[in-house]
């Protein structure tokens, strides 16, 4: 945008002057008109020579850093299906050892504390490798493609039911109860399988991290002239309205923190808005302020959104 400005405000500036000495030409006598006119004719031509030139090298120049912009776009386009395949494999193996841990730590009652507290580091550090890796392997996805064309009409009360389970062992550490009341009577709505796990993922996640000991969270939904909305309440820290107006930027730091000592890597909310609208669908989100709880709503269509 620079360069085209520059080379407007300098083709502006040519036609002023040329204008100029246009005028100041017509106003000379007749003889002075005759001798100068050699000298402007000679002038023209070395301008013109010059102006040529610099047109060319602009030319040349752009044709290059398209080039250079096209190769490196391939570049990074195969270096995020690289990393996307090595994440992805990464995943089974984590996501086994996190199974372990948990299951260390709610079976083997007679360990000693040292043991135990080893444990539990395991496992906390799992989950948040299991978290980053979802991150990537969602950027991934949504940088291959621009939306999820070919989805299909569904009921996702099984995919939330299913998200749920992933995450009742973190409700369970801060005993936080998660009340399900999805109106299974209600139109199906259109939906990505994988985008959609992704969504609730970190809604749940976020709900659970963001609440104290000892309360509830709610996932609801209702109809909206042709679309239904699917929210996830807690009764956590809430928002500001400075959290608000910046809970869907990537890598932002609200003004809440973890109730747990959890993660927080302030991208999940933005791949949630992502991936919402790649379905057709959108995401806002609402509180009442400090301390007064969250809520999360996500919005999709019954009907296709791309056609």
């Amino acid at each position: 945008m620079k360069l085209k400005f520059s080379i407007f405000l300098t083709y502006v500036n040519i036609g002023i002057l040329a204008i100029m000495a246009i005028v100041i030409f017509l106003i000379l006598p007749e003889h002075v008109q005759k001798t100068t006119s050699y000298f402007i004719y000679l002038f023209a031509t070395i301008v013109g020579l010059l102006i040529g030139n610099l047109v060319g090298r602009l030319y040349f120049l752009r044709k290059d850093l398209n080039k250079k912009k096209a190769e490196m776009d391939e570049i990074q386009e195969k270096m995020n299906i690289y990393i996307g395949n090595v994440v992805h494999d990464l995943r089974s193996p984590v996501a086994s050892i996190n199974m372990i841990s948990e299951l260390l730590e709610s079976d083997l009652m007679d360990i000693d504390p040292m043991h135990k507290e080893l444990i539990t580091s395991i496992k906390k550090s799992s989950n948040t490798m299991l978290d980053r890796i979802c991150f990537i392997l969602d950027n991934a996805r949504m940088q291959q493609s621009k939306n999820f064309e070919s989805m299909t009409p569904g009921n996702p009360i099984d995919l939330i039911r299913n998200v749920i389970d992933k995450h009742h062992i973190l409700a369970i550490e801060k005993n936080i109860k998660i009340i399900l009341k999805i109106d299974t009577t209600l139109p199906e709505v259109y939906f990505d399988n994988d985008a959609l796990d992704s969504i609730f993922s970190n809604l749940i996640s976020n709900a659970i991290k963001y609440s104290p000991h000892n309360t509830k969270i709610t996932i609801y939904n209702q109809m909206q002239k042709s679309c239904i909305s699917y929210s996830v309440r807690d009764q956590g820290l809430g928002m500001t309205e400075e959290d608000l107006s910046k809970v869907f930027g990537r890598f932002v730091k609200l003004s809440a923190r973890p109730t747990g000592s959890e993660d927080s890597s302030g991208v999940g909310l933005s791949i949630v808005k992502d991936l919402a609208e790649k379905m057709g669908g959108s995401v806002k989100a609402e509180s009442e302020g400090k301390g007064k709880g969250s809520t999360f709503t996500l919005t999709l269509s019954c009907k296709p959104p791309f056609k």
